[in-house]
């Protein structure tokens, strides 16, 4: 399970202009962003959830929550970064409310490799390079159509648990 956010603020990963002229890019999208939170699981499977404003630890919570509705019958092991919000009162509040229900490991600090969501995550942001979002409604709209592409793709999502880096873990 892993945050992330998408900029209106343009990636531009190639551009071209008359040689010795160098490119000028002008934008007016500001910074507006879609925050995002994904998690994947070795079946296949893909959950993700946005919104316009950074998670909380409630928002956590409730995404946790979403995640033990899709697996009614069986206990979870969320694998996560250290990140504050996951730390937080309410968070752990959340868990004693479900004793053993959901199990959560910390991945090591700054190890985002070892996190398979990353991939999720570069393969959206890799979709997205060189397209100009005017509103926070047609990046989204784009967001959905790449994580509809992902989650009618099991396959590659379980590729992404056969990275190198963590395929010790997931075998």
């Amino acid at each position: 399970m892993d945050e992330a956010a998408c900029y209106l603020l343009p990636f531009v990963a190639h551009s071209w202009a008359p040689r010795g002229q160098t490119p000028l890019l002008v934008e007016q999208a500001g910074r507006a962003h879609l925050n995002l939170i994904a998690a994947i699981a070795p079946n296949g499977r893909l959950y993700l959830a946005g919104q316009d404003q950074p998670f909380d630890s409630e928002a956590i919570s409730w995404f946790l929550g979403k995640l033990c509705w899709h697996y009614r019958r069986r206990n979870l092991l969320v694998i996560w970064d250290g990140a504050a919000i996951h730390r937080s009162q309410t968070v752990k509040d959340w868990l004693h409310r479900r004793p053993g229900r959901v199990h959560l490991e910390r991945l090591p600090a700054y190890s985002p490799m070892l996190n398979p969501v990353e991939l999720v995550w570069s393969q959206l942001k890799r979709s997205l390079k060189n397209r100009i979002f005017t509103s926070l409604n047609s990046l989204q709209a784009a967001v959905l159509e790449e994580v509809h592409y992902l989650q009618a793709d099991r396959k590659r999502i379980r590729c992404f648990f056969r990275k190198k880096e963590i395929a010790f873990f997931t075998d």
